[in-house]
């Protein structure tokens, strides 16, 4: 039983995890970014995608490691070093006039990412597991991930019409501001530490045994590579073809950020759902209504050529929003926490570097043959690969049922827990 300050101590982590996702997760880039690369800094689609390849590489290599810094050293260590980094990489960003100099930015934003990435949830988990309310994390994550969808629709609602009224350098600095506010929250969080973490690995054991442990098991390995698969299918039409299809469909700058509200809108219900979809669909039903909604609105934006189709966007933001807190459960449920940001952070290698594969075929894919082929693209993708990784995520379950038992009744434990 811990005495009453260490529990308080480790039971605010949850609001200030709370508080430092919203701010590092309010980029006011957010509605203008494409824009900006192509009107201010003058690239084609095609050159804005394989600026984000190097991006996605830096992530694929340096995510593990940087998990093990998590794990070896701290996961408030990780997230200080990932604040600090993201407000230097956004606010070189906003001033860089060169392909080159846009594109160290981006990869010192990526490495900021590697650092918070695992280490924020780890550190989420095992704060709620030192004071016994473990059973809580679906519900407390989907939380989690809905305030950071909101704060980036603030940052929707806000950063066009900042842009509008000043300019695009203008409200990407103001962004890198509001970013640095993180590193005091970082700052006061308490470390989670485990009864076994004074005698702590030595760091390249702790990377290795986290690696080893991923790829050793076929539930974790076929459950990141469906995340992996279903992420760019779904983050890509979002975050690098919705902005120049609403320009397409000639709406103006300071209106960008009122048409992808109601998108991030439906994020954010849809992260706050996660633990109802669950109760009623299942884990297994949620998973299979993930790629099946994906396919079916990225077909419709293949098809259908009004801007009311926009409302397309909408289902692949629930997805994005159901994605996350889904499986960061399933995984947080079949992992031990001396490596668990290890762990997760192999989850983000495969999905990195299935984003830098897909990201520059789909931005070729656009500059020839359109927008709509490559939502069609992005649609098949998501139903053919992912339902295919799904399967034998489903019969790797199966096998290991003997071992394990029977399942636990998660739709019951997170109904009562709403």
């Amino acid at each position: 039983m811990l005495p009453d300050p260490q529990r308080r101590a480790f039971e605010s982590n949850v609001w200030k995890s709370y508080l430092y996702g919203f701010l590092t997760d309010l980029p006011l880039t957010a509605p203008i970014w494409v824009l900006y690369l192509r009107d201010a800094r003058g690239f084609s689609l095609t050159q804005i995608a394989w600026l984000e390849v190097p991006l996605f590489l830096l992530i694929t290599f340096a995510e593990v490691p940087t998990g093990a810094v998590a794990d070896r050293f701290g996961r408030k260590v990780s997230l200080l070093i990932g604040s600090a980094l993201l407000a230097v990489a956004i606010a070189v960003y906003g001033i860089a006039s060169s392909y080159l100099l846009i594109l160290v930015s981006n990869l010192a934003w990526g490495l900021a990412f590697t650092f918070r990435s695992g280490a924020d949830t780890a550190l989420l988990y095992d704060s709620l597991a030192r004071v016994g309310r473990e059973g809580e994390f679906q519900r407390i994550n989907g939380r989690f991930w809905a305030l950071r969808s909101t704060a980036l629709l603030t940052a929707l609602l806000l950063g066009a019409p900042i842009a509008a009224a000043t300019s695009y350098t203008f409200a990407i600095m103001l962004g890198a501001l509001l970013n640095a506010c993180a590193i005091p929250v970082a700052l006061a969080m308490r470390e989670p530490r485990e009864p076994h973490a004074h005698v702590r690995e030595p760091y390249l054991w702790t990377l290795a045994a986290g690696v080893r442990e991923a790829s050793a098991r076929p539930l974790l390995r076929w459950l990141f590579l469906f995340s992996g698969i279903l992420t760019p299918c779904g983050v890509a039409p979002l975050l690098l073809f919705q902005q120049p299809w609403l320009a397409a469909h000639h709406v103006d700058t300071a209106e960008l950020g009122l048409w992808q509200a109601p998108v991030q809108a439906a994020q954010i219900l849809s992260a706050l759902a996660a633990g109802c979809a669950v109760s009623r669909l299942g884990e297994r039903g949620t998973y299979v209504a993930l790629p099946v909604t994906l396919f079916l609105c990225g077909a419709a934006l293949a098809r259908i050529d009004h801007a009311w189709i926009a409302a397309a966007f909408a289902g692949m933001a629930l997805v994005r929003g159901l994605h996350n807190p889904l499986v960061d459960n399933s995984i947080n449920r079949r992992i031990e926490s001396r490596r668990r940001a290890t762990v997760l952070s192999v989850r983000s290698v495969t999905k990195n570097a299935l984003m830098a594969t897909a990201w520059p075929i789909g931005g070729a894919v656009a500059d020839t043959y359109g927008l709509q082929a490559v939502f069609l693209t992005f649609a098949v993708t998501s139903l053919v690969l992912g339902g295919g990784a799904l399967a034998l995520w489903v019969c790797a379950e199966r096998a290991d049922l003997p071992r394990r038992g029977p399942p636990e009744d998660l739709g019951s434990d997170i109904a009562s827990s709403l």
